[in-house]
């Protein structure tokens, strides 16, 4: 019994030892949880927010920044500033400003999705103008992952589409898709979500606002959140009267016409709304005029989705992934007489919507 018993508080210390060891470990290394990057007259400035709990309860930002030739020199550039190692580990958010992204950000993204420790569902986004003023607002906030956590909530409850660097990597490497990011601005010294950044390659081309981002949304996946302003005629008003419509539910489904060139695509959403903050007149007991506000809907959406395709095939950027669905079709599918016949590209669109929830009349 003595010797079980000496063995047991061996093993016991052993354990106690062990933990105290990581415990030192983990308070040894100083983990980013946001990054910038901004393009240099020479290379990258890298700008990292660090959280540091000083102590139970209390949270200080750390921000350092430096200068490299490339994002591979960064990690090695911030450890010189400081007195711990640093991981990204607890990485959820990298910025990119502007310039570095209309550059190209192929480096970057593959430098990060190489990382092990950074999580795949880390989030990705561009600036409109450099990070590192971005961030050292954000800084404010006095929480290491604000522009994540807004990020997170704009696509769960309003009008972005799911992404992350996973899916950024999948879609960027994928034949016949482009990518997409999130856009950030200013507004009155706050950080807004204004749209999403669309690329072409690894450079960033254009960027599309808050409605095209939800249109995109409703074209990309199973939408159950978003909302827009819908305009909508009659009674007698002199003026476009608009109604906001929610989202509930959404399913696109796309049918390929002809995958020669020129290609011809269908594409059907059948969507699901709540409508409230509607114009006075509107009645929203009455079936004709719930079918008028469906009509509007439906008319609206089929337009604005139609200019939003004119403006992405103008600008040769493929969000959603057009020339990815005629490769499926093809047996002789080559990406770059896609390219040069995307301009040609015809689409038809139907939206069929049904109110299944009516608010109180504006």
């Amino acid at each position: 019994m003595e010797l079980r018993s000496r063995t047991l508080l061996i093993v016991a210390l052993c354990m106690l030892l062990a933990a105290c060891g990581d415990t030192n470990v983990v308070n040894s290394i100083k983990f980013v949880q946001t990054i910038g990057y901004d393009a240099a007259k020479n290379g990258v400035t890298s700008s990292a927010v660090i959280a540091n709990y000083e102590e139970q309860g209390k949270l200080k930002l750390e921000f350092y920044v430096t200068e490299s030739k490339s994002v591979y020199d960064t990690m090695p550039k911030l450890n010189m500033k400081l007195d711990f190692p640093i991981e990204y580990g607890q990485l959820r958010m990298a910025l990119f400003g502007d310039s570095f992204a209309r550059r190209g950000i192929a480096t970057a993204i593959e430098s990060l999705i190489r990382d092990p420790k950074i999580s795949a569902r880390a989030h990705i986004g561009v600036a409109d103008r450099d990070a590192l003023e971005m961030l050292n607002i954000a800084e404010n906030k006095r929480d290491p992952y604000f522009l994540s956590d807004l990020l997170e909530q704009n696509m769960k409850f309003g009008n972005l589409p799911r992404m992350n660097l996973h899916s950024t990597f999948f879609n960027y490497y994928g034949s016949g898709r482009d990518f997409f990011l999130p856009h950030f601005t200013i507004e009155r010294d706050e950080i807004k979500l204004d749209g999403l950044a669309l690329f072409k390659g690894d450079k960033y081309k254009v960027k599309i606002g808050v409605t095209d981002s939800f249109l995109l949304k409703l074209l990309l996946e199973d939408s159950l959140n978003g909302s827009i302003m819908v305009p909508v005629a009659g009674g007698n008003q002199t003026r476009q009267e608009y109604f906001l419509m929610n989202s509930i539910k959404s399913k696109p489904t796309y049918k390929v016409i002809r995958a020669g060139y020129p290609a011809s695509i269908a594409i059907h959403v059948n969507l699901k709304a709540q409508v409230k903050d509607v114009p006075q007149w509107i009645d929203l007991t009455s079936e004709d005029e719930l079918a008028l506000l469906e009509k509007s809907i439906e008319d609206y959406c089929v337009k604005e989705i139609q200019n939003l395709i004119s403006l992405c095939k103008s600008n040769e950027v493929d969000p959603l992934g057009l020339g990815d669905l005629i490769r499926s079709r093809s047996k002789n599918w080559d990406s770059r007489q896609f390219d040069k016949h995307y301009k040609e590209l015809t689409t038809t669109v139907v939206v069929k919507a049904r109110i299944i929830r009516t608010g109180a009349s504006g």
